[in-house]
């Protein structure tokens, strides 16, 4: 957003360089100009005196007698050449006097010349500049009509019209008990997340459903008598929503979901997104695992490793693109695998970005008030220091990898029998010794793919070196992975 402010601030500093350093210019330009005519008018005039005093001598020095007698022999002597030369005389006598006047003329035209092109350019540069800048204005306007993000009346904000097409589609959120006839779907920290079908506009069309969060807002309304514990949370709400609109809210990228729409009320958010059917990955890796040749189970949304290791490469696209294109770069701090939701073809969309932070280029870190994240996903370094950089989405992010190929989650209950504490030190030490078949998911092991699980542990570790400056970035997972699926 601050970017975005400071652009036409930009704009403007380069627009009044530009006709400053154009103004110099003709300035520069006329004073060499009126210096050239004062020189080349003194040389005029030191000529025409230097030809009279010439003609002054020669007429004064010599006597009258021997010039008519040198014309007379120049001429033949005849009577009519004698006055002739006389009269030629007389009449060239000025006439050094016009090509003076001449270059003089010659000149002042080359200046005018020269200052209507400068004055051209001052005044086509400057319409060019102006219009630039309204065409960028139009455009951006264009484009946020097309990608939606216009604000209705009532405070309605659409992000994406190519699902919500129209404003009436959510006007059952605006009444008492727009909620209550809904399935519950997920329930967080935040509130509840209810499924909602869209109407169908053509017979015979498939419908479409939506997900709606609830984050309660604190408001005039709101008990006085909240304890310290409930105001802090409704802080923390209303700091979440303010990031999903910053964030996924003008971002788009095939695996990150994007902010449907905002409807605000006086005592919530509703927060809209599209319905993702196969849920979370979190449910998939708990659900009956025996896969089939196209990556789906026979549980609910049970995965093959295909099927897992696309997920893999899908979530380091998306990180990379939040790290690597986008700016200002964009870190998620609670990547795991209940963020990370998968839609009709198992295509992964790294969700909930409340917690997320947009760091400015200048910046090599950003210090936090207080530790966010979830348990076994956060960086030490983060966890030590509240100092926190896209290193620590990578951290986060190796955790999924190991999660994915061991099929347990840093909460499982296997990690308290073991030495190491935490599936990132067990990890380790499993493929330090080589003993590789103990950390692979016996769901997905001995399918022909042991090879690339390992390769996806070994990445795994490297990832979640203790060091950041040790662990790779997002490209370079994003294309360690692809070469591995590829």
């Amino acid at each position: 957003m601050a970017s975005t402010a400071g652009t036409p601030g930009r704009s403007l500093l380069v627009v009044l360089s530009l006709v400053t350093l154009l103004l110099v210019l003709v300035s520069a330009v006329e004073c060499y100009d009126g210096r050239h005519a004062v020189a080349h008018s003194a040389l005029a005039r030191h000529s025409r005196l230097g030809t009279r005093h010439v003609h002054h001598r020669r007429t004064a020095t010599t006597p009258h007698r021997y010039v008519l007698a040198e014309k007379s022999n120049s001429t033949g002597g005849s009577p009519k050449n004698r006055s002739a030369p006389a009269a030629s005389n007389n009449a060239t006598a000025p006439a050094p006097a016009p090509p003076a006047a001449e270059p003089s003329k010659h000149h002042r035209s080359h200046k005018h010349r020269v200052r209507n092109w400068i004055i051209g350019f001052v005044v086509g540069s400057l319409a060019g500049v102006i219009s630039g800048l309204v065409l960028s204005v139009l455009f951006r306007l264009a484009l946020n009509c097309i990608r939606g993000r216009y604000k209705t009346r009532s405070g309605v904000t659409i992000f994406t019209p190519k699902l919500i097409k129209r404003v009436e589609y959510l006007a059952f959120l605006e009444k008492e008990d727009g909620l209550a006839s809904l399935q519950v779907i997920g329930r967080g920290g935040c509130g509840e997340v209810y499924k909602a079908q869209l109407p169908v506009e053509r017979e015979g069309e498939e419908p479409r459903f939506i997900a709606i969060k609830k984050i309660k807002k604190q408001s005039d309304s709101t008990p006085n008598n909240l304890s310290d514990e409930e105001s802090r949370q409704l802080d923390k709400w209303s700091r979440q929503i303010q990031s999903e609109i910053r964030t996924v809210g003008h971002i788009r990228h095939r695996n990150l979901l994007p902010l449907a729409a905002h409807v605000p009320r006086p005592d919530c958010h509703y927060l809209v997104y599209e319905y993702m059917k196969n849920g979370s990955l979190h449910n998939a890796l708990r659900a009956d695992t025996s896969a089939g040749d196209d990556g789906r189970c026979s549980g609910p949304a049970g995965l093959s490793w295909p099927a897992r290791l696309r997920v893999a490469v899908g979530v380091a696209e998306g990180l990379e693109y939040l790290h690597e294109s986008h700016r200002p770069q964009i870190i998620h701090r609670d990547l795991k695998p209940a963020n990370i939701l998968l839609d009709d073809d198992l295509e992964p969309r790294i969700a909930d970005f409340g917690l997320a932070k947009a760091m400015p280029d200048a910046h090599t870190h950003v210090t936090a008030s207080n530790l966010a994240g979830t348990w076994g996903y956060i960086a030490p370094e983060y966890h030590q220091t509240l100092k926190f950089t896209a290193k620590c989405d990578v951290y986060s992010f190796g955790v999924i990898l190991a999660v994915l190929a061991t099929g347990k989650e840093p909460s499982h209950d296997f990690f308290k029998e073991v030495d190491e504490v935490g599936i990132v030190r067990w990890l380790r030490r499993v493929m330090q010794s080589g003993d590789h078949v103990e950390a692979i998911d016996p769901a997905i092991a001995g399918a022909g793919y042991d090879e690339q699980i390992v390769l996806v542990l070994r990445i795994a570790v490297f990832c979640t070196a203790d060091d950041p400056k040790e662990r790779p970035t997002a490209k370079d997972v994003r294309c360690m992975l692809s070469q591995i699926k590829n």
